[in-house]
């Protein structure tokens, strides 16, 4: 996550928007944190809490020095959200809602290897939204530049 946090600071020196949207499974890291049985010199362990310590620090403190506030939405605002049928089914209801706040988003940023952000990226792709980036260990990666005429083919 600090390399994912560098690579944006990296590409936008000045905060290009004034909320980022972060989507991740917390249910599924917080799950991870709180087992028992783990093993202290786990490198996946280790990098779940690293990665869950900072998601959660940019969420408190914003990123650009706090100009910008960082968010989250899917399964918790939709749990939140009070109706009991769509609590019931929180998972796939947020789902759908960090889609579609993915592919109205201002910029996107996701990995090649996840579905997900290839979906969302080849949507915006047919809507003109070409502000699209695959985080890679050297950087950022723009997926979508004009001279790109055709939609992104997932390959894992």
């Amino acid at each position: 996550m600090t390399e994912i946090i560098d690579a944006i600071y990296e590409k936008y020196l000045e905060p290009p928007v004034n909320t980022v949207l972060i989507q991740f499974s917390r249910a599924l890291m917080e799950d991870e944190a709180k087992r028992t049985d783990r093993n202290p010199d786990d490198i996946f362990h280790i990098l779940n809490d690293h990665n869950l310590k900072e998601i959660n620090k940019i969420i408190e403190a914003g990123m650009w020095d706090g100009k910008v506030k960082v968010v989250e939405a899917g399964s918790r605002l939709v749990e939140e959200a009070g109706d009991p049928y769509y609590k019931h089914y929180s998972n796939i209801a947020g789902g759908i809602v960090n889609l579609f706040l993915a592919i109205q988003s201002d910029i996107l940023i996701g990995t090649e290897v996840s579905t997900y952000s290839v979906q969302a990226i080849n949507s915006r792709f047919y809507r003109e939204e070409r502000e699209n980036y695959f985080y890679r260990p050297d950087g950022l990666h723009w997926v979508t530049p004009p001279s790109v005429n055709k939609p992104h083919r997932f390959v894992c």
